[in-house]
């Protein structure tokens, strides 16, 4: 009932397979089974849309002033991580928030009105928990707040009007879309002990994982490292690691959930190395 609404991926990819189904099916291996049109054509999607967020995380990086170098080292953390894999190769639609989620945040730092005015009409319809994203546009971005409020109020009537005539058309089987949505609100409680678990850290630790060590050593030089994070990162992405957690909660699928905060991992593992190169350096004079 809430994931039926989340439609735009699961479109292209039909009209991919239905433009290019026959050629598709002939790249079919020879132990697959069934049709090999269909799939391929959400891995083609995906698999772009993985990559797409990819180039924004080094565009998010290089604004940081991290450098070519610790940019590409902040991608290479969401490459390697196993849950960039599984949304690029299997047929989800988690792929098309994350590039929402970079969008909002690289356009806020870049001031790029044509960014979030995307994220603002394409995020709703991408994921539901866009809603835990929008303060961060609605409170840190640079376009002006009358302006804004009427951005969300025209992408508000354009999705709860889309929500509204696809009811009618399918209509729910048990409960409506938006009674599933208010229903996750018991799992903040419920879902806490369980994130607060050995378990549920290793599942958040598990997307950065070992990237972990940069930051870890960084952090060795102590005052002088967390002086430099706070005066480099900005306060909104505190937030954001907020709206993240509220979001793993809701979910109950805590590593798929927490991979949206890549974009902060990436920055502060490349920013975390450039400081590790400068105690290097300064070592080596």
């Amino acid at each position: 009932p809430v994931r039926r609404f989340r439609v735009i991926v699961p479109f292209i990819a039909a009209g991919l397979n239905y433009l290019f189904g026959g050629i598709f099916a002939k790249l079919a291996p020879a132990y697959f089974v069934g049709d090999f049109g269909l799939p391929f054509s959400f891995f083609i999607i995906n698999s772009s849309l993985i990559s797409y967020f990819g180039v924004l995380i080094y565009r998010y990086c290089k604004e940081y002033q991290t450098g070519v170098y610790a940019a590409i080292l902040g991608v290479l953390v969401m490459l390697t991580c196993r849950y960039t894999v599984y949304l690029a190769g299997l047929p989800l639609v988690d792929s098309l928030f994350c590039v929402v989620v970079a969008l909002s945040l690289l356009g806020i730092k870049e001031k790029n009105t044509s960014m979030l005015l995307w994220a603002i009409f394409l995020g709703p319809f991408a994921k539901e928990s866009f809603i835990f994203i929008a303060p961060l546009i609605f409170f840190f971005s640079h376009i002006p707040k009358t302006r804004l409020a009427l951005y969300f109020l025209i992408s508000g009537i354009l999705v709860f009007t889309y929500r509204y005539i696809y009811e009618l058309c399918a209509p729910p089987t048990y409960v409506s879309g938006l009674e599933a949505d208010w229903g996750h609100y018991h799992n903040l409680i419920s879902e806490l002990p369980n994130l607060l678990s050995f378990k549920g850290m290793y599942k958040l630790i598990s997307n950065p994982w070992l990237w972990l060590a940069i930051p870890a050593i960084a952090s060795m030089n102590g005052k002088a490292y967390w002086s430099s994070m706070k005066s480099q990162l900005d306060n909104y992405l505190l937030w954001f690691m907020v709206s993240v957690m509220v979001q793993v909660l809701l979910s109950g699928s805590f590593e798929r959930m927490f991979y949206i905060s890549m974009p902060f991992w990436s920055v502060l593992i490349a920013l975390s190395a450039n400081e590790l190169k400068k105690l290097y350096m300064s070592s080596e004079k």
